[in-house]
C-alpha cells in the first residue's frame, strides 16, 4: 500500500508539473500574442502618422505651387490690362468708305473748307488737341453743361472724322460733348482732318480751343505772320455758331422723335 501511494504521488507530481508546463507555456503564448498585437497596432499608428505627415506636406507644396500660378497668371493679366491701356485707339482705327450712321450734325461742302482752313490756323497757334485720348482729357477738363452760365461761350468745338471702323471709338463723343456743352461737326474725311491738323497720319477727332498762343518773334515764315490770334478767335466763334445752329437742324429734331424719317417709320407701323 506504501508503495502503491508512492507512486500516485509521484505520477500526480508529473501530471501537476506537466500542467504547470503547459500552463507557463500557454501564458507565454498569450503574452507573445499580445505583445505582438500591441507592437502591431503601434507600427500601424505609427504608419498613419508618417502618411497624414506625407499628406500634409503634399497639400502644403501643390498649395504654394496653386499660388504660384495664379501670380504668374494675375502679373500677366496685368501685363495684358497695361498693353491695351496703352493702345492708342487711332492706331486700331481704319478709314472706311461709307459714314458712320451717327455721324450728325454733318458739315457742307462749304463748311468742310472752312474746318479745314481753321484747323490749320489752330495748329500753328498750338490751339488744338489731337488724337480720342487728348480730345477726351480735354473736353472733361470743361465745366458741365449745367454748371454753365446762360448765354456763356462756348468751351470749345469739337470736329470728327465720320469714315471709321470700329465706330465704338468715336461713337461716345455726341453724348460727351452734349454733356459738357462742347459744340461739334462731324466731316466726311479722317485723312484730311489729319493733313489738316498737321499730323503725320490720319486723326480721327480735334478738339479746338477758343485761344491760341501767339507766334514766336523773329519768325520768317509768312504763313506764320498771316495767322493771329484775333482773326482765329474771329473764325473759331463762327464755326462754333454754325455747329450750334446745325445740331439744331440736323440732331434735335431726332432727340425730340420729329424727325421725318422717325415720323415716316411710325406711319408704317
Amino acid at each position: 500500500m506504501v508503495s502503491g501511494d508512492i507512486v500516485d504521488d509521484k505520477k500526480l507530481k508529473k501530471e501537476k508539473k506537466s500542467k504547470d508546463k503547459a500552463e507557463k507555456a500557454d501564458k507565454k503564448e498569450k503574452k507573445d500574442k499580445k505583445r505582438s498585437e500591441s507592437d502591431g497596432i503601434r507600427k500601424e499608428t505609427k504608419d498613419k502618422k508618417k502618411d497624414k505627415a506625407k499628406q500634409d506636406k503634399l497639400a502644403r507644396a501643390l498649395d504654394a505651387h496653386l499660388q504660384a500660378d495664379a501670380a504668374a497668371s494675375s502679373d500677366v493679366k496685368e501685363d495684358v490690362d497695361e498693353d491695351i491701356h496703352d493702345v492708342d485707339p487711332e492706331d486700331v482705327i481704319k478709314t472706311v468708305e461709307e459714314l458712320v450712321p451717327f455721324a450728325l450734325p454733318l458739315a457742307d461742302d462749304k463748311t468742310h473748307k472752312k474746318i479745314y482752313k481753321l484747323i490749320k490756323k489752330g495748329a500753328k497757334l498750338k490751339a488744338i488737341c489731337r488724337g480720342v485720348k487728348e480730345c477726351e482729357k480735354a473736353i472733361k477738363k470743361c465745366p458741365l453743361r449745367q454748371s454753365q452760365p446762360a448765354n456763356s461761350p462756348a468751351p470749345g468745338l469739337v470736329i470728327i472724322a465720320g469714315d471709321i471702323s470700329p465706330m465704338d471709338v468715336i461713337m461716345h463723343f455726341p453724348i460727351l460733348c452734349e454733356e459738357y456743352g462742347v459744340p461739334y461737326l462731324y466731316i466726311k474725311s479722317r485723312a484730311d482732318l489729319g493733313v489738316a491738323a498737321s499730323t503725320k497720319r490720319a486723326t480721327s477727332v480735334v478738339f479746338l480751343k477758343s485761344e491760341g498762343k501767339k507766334p514766336a518773334a523773329g519768325k520768317d515764315d509768312g504763313e506764320d505772320k498771316k495767322v493771329s490770334p484775333e482773326e482765329y478767335l474771329e473764325a473759331w466763334n463762327e464755326m462754333a455758331k454754325i455747329a450750334q445752329k446745325q445740331w439744331t437742324v440736323q440732331v434735335e429734331p431726332w432727340v425730340k422723335g420729329v424727325h421725318p424719317k422717325q415720323i415716316a417709320a411710325q406711319v408704317q407701323q
